[in-house]
């Protein structure tokens, strides 16, 4: 059976749907907006988004952060873009170079290879990036991170005037990639080990003061899987095998890193805590029922759909119940069946990155972007030839493979995104350096 194939079955069964949510709202509290209910006060619209026209209240909010004059606001910039801009601006890509201005010159090699342009700066005014992933190699300290930060938001300000989304995987413990001229940020096993969800919060506000104050905007954390038998490759970076503490860590933490300032990013749906392998190496296979799953591994993502948190990420591990022997983060069921029309999600969906052997071996950058697209997402991660992935959005576009209204639904979620980023940021006021 092709991939193709997969997409024209039917998502989840009616049996499945009813198990599945009854369990997860019964067991989470009252839900917001799921499956046959809207209770989010949103216009409703063909695909999901709201034209200028139809916003009768702008300051009201959509669930996940951007408030429906701002997802207008994004609707109407994305209307004005081309194939080409909205292709750039659902891709999130890393870069080479301490410098995003001066790099060296195998560093400047290696940006003119991966992204046609010499210095990270360039690129950003060559294809109007929105997003950008600082991968661990360009990371050394606060002060070097901070300088390297800022020609980057004032290339992409330059550009549409609005900040980018500027990632770090800093979720604390053994994934913390920046250790110099910051606190150390505990693991989640140790926050979680605490029981104490205002302790939760307060690293995740410290932590995130510290990362806004470089010019970052978005922190690939909190991580919501759960890991039950301590069996999983998540190890410390889980905060518990309780879904329920789990549940409570990550909706504090996900409070925090907002009170911040800072976007948070809850990983990795549908949970990778109960599955055995590293999806960074090989495709992980969760065995589990629907109605296992919503026992366990699901229930964090719930509780933080409800708390509001603006985004989640797909992971890359096969759902036999939904897709057996696709990744998660590329399957139609599993994003758009059961983490928005089931789950009632209507934020940002991105996937892990995408140089993951799961992704990355098979697929490759072109055809990896465009499935995940497809799947439903709205930002692909790290891909690692980004030249043959805008190059593929495009082409599918041109070819009716990916229908224009699905890539501009997503460039309009990722440009409210940034937007909401935007009235976060200048709501906390300058931002005073660490120390400083």
């Amino acid at each position: 059976m092709t991939h193709r194939d997969r997409r024209s079955r039917r998502p989840i069964t009616a049996a499945a749907t009813t198990v599945l949510l009854g369990v997860l709202l019964a067991g989470c509290g009252s839900a917001t907006a799921g499956a046959g209910a809207d209770t989010s006060g949103r216009v409703p619209t063909a695909g999901g988004r709201p034209t200028q026209a139809a916003v009768q209240d702008p300051d009201a909010p959509t669930g996940w952060g951007p408030t429906e004059g701002e997802l207008a606001r994004a609707e109407h910039l994305v209307s004005g873009m081309s194939v080409a801009q909205q292709a750039a601006s659902v891709l999130m890509p890393g870069f080479w170079g301490f410098s995003a201005t001066a790099p060296s010159a195998a560093e400047a090699a290696a940006n003119q290879e991966m992204h046609g342009s010499r210095t990270a700066v360039e690129a950003v005014q060559e294809h109007g990036y929105g997003a950008l992933f600082l991968r661990p190699e360009v990371i050394s300290d606060a002060d070097q991170v901070a300088e390297l930060v800022g020609p980057l938001q004032d290339a992409a300000e330059q550009a549409d005037g609005l900040p980018a989304l500027i990632s770090i995987d800093q979720e604390g413990g053994t994934v913390q990639r920046l250790a110099v001229g910051v606190d150390t940020v505990p693991s989640a096993a140790w926050v979680g080990s605490t029981g104490d969800p205002s302790y939760a919060r307060q690293v995740a506000l410290d932590n995130g003061r510290s990362l806004v104050a470089l010019g970052i905007t978005m922190v690939m954390a909190p991580v919501a899987d759960v890991d039950p038998d301590g069996l999983s490759a998540m190890g410390s970076r889980t905060y518990s095998g309780d879904p329920a503490v789990a549940s409570r860590m990550v909706t504090a933490t996900v409070d925090g890193y907002l009170d911040a300032g800072i976007i948070p990013v809850v990983k990795h749906f549908p949970g990778l805590g109960s599955v055995v392998g590293d999806s960074h190496v090989s495709l992980p296979v969760q065995h589990k029922s629907l109605a296992q799953l919503q026992e366990t591994d699901l229930r964090p993502f719930v509780a933080a759909i409800q708390a509001g948190a603006p985004v989640v990420m797909t992971g890359h591990v096969a759902v036999q119940a939904l897709d057996p022997g696709v990744p998660g983060s590329l399957s139609p069921e599993v994003v758009q069946g059961l983490l928005r029309d089931e789950l009632g999600f209507e934020g940002v969906a991105v996937t892990d990155s995408q140089g993951m052997g799961p992704v990355n071996e098979p697929y490759g950058s072109g055809e990896g972007a465009v499935l995940s697209l497809l799947a439903g997402n709205d930002l692909v991660l790290n891909s690692p030839e980004p030249l043959q992935a805008l190059a593929a959005v495009e082409r599918a576009v041109a070819d009716g493979r990916l229908p224009a209204g699905r890539l501009a639904e997503a460039a309009t979620r990722v440009l409210a995104l940034r937007i909401y980023e935007q009235r976060l940021a200048a709501a906390k006021g300058p931002a005073v350096r660490p120390g400083g």
